[in-house]
């Protein structure tokens, strides 16, 4: 098969393993997803297990697992000669040139509803996690595209690891997010 790919997807692979956080770059022919297995040797494969998109530079991030876990030899020196290095997975990384794709994130807080305006670097899906702030998830539960909004794609989101109760409306502002009134 002959065709020409010339986009792919700048990702940052995180991976826990020997006690340790390690980060690789790669460029993935198309978007990824959880559950993608993605070869990084002759018999090794990680799976995508998590797919985080940072706001608003929209970089992608995505936890990675082995497939294989308890067969796979994680030691340090092993890990390095599959092109992780240890780091930090927040450090400054190329941009993806994807045409954006504009969404509405809302979500529940406070028992008021909440949204935010945000460009992702492809189509939203059930399960894609949106960082807002440093230390703040929104993992998307629902997407809802519609004639009675024109365009606009709406992805219900909550936030990932907190009670929603718990998020003040300062800390709504401070993300981004305003008061919708839908």
């Amino acid at each position: 098969m002959d065709h020409d790919q010339t986009e792919t997807f700048k990702t940052r692979f995180v991976l826990s393993a020997a006690d340790r956080r390690w980060v690789r770059d790669v460029d993935l022919p198309f978007a990824p997803f959880p559950g993608l297995g993605v070869r990084i040797d002759t018999y090794e494969v990680l799976n995508i297990v998590t797919v985080i998109v940072d706001d608003p530079d929209g970089s992608v991030t995505c936890v990675v697992e082995f497939d294989d876990q308890e067969n796979t030899v994680t030691t340090a020196s092993r890990i390095e000669s599959f092109g992780f290095a240890e780091g930090d997975p927040a450090t400054p990384r190329a941009k993806n040139a994807a045409s954006p794709v504009r969404v509405s994130l809302i979500t529940f807080a406070k028992d008021a509803q909440w949204s935010k305006e945000c460009d992702l670097p492809f189509p939203p899906f059930a399960g894609l996690c949106i960082r807002v702030g440093r230390d703040r998830l929104l993992k998307i539960f629902t997407i809802a595209a519609g004639k009675d909004r024109g365009d606009e794609v709406e992805c219900y989101a909550g936030f990932e690891g907190v009670d929603s109760d718990s998020i003040t409306e300062d800390e709504c502002g401070a993300l981004g997010l305003a008061r919708d009134h839908r």
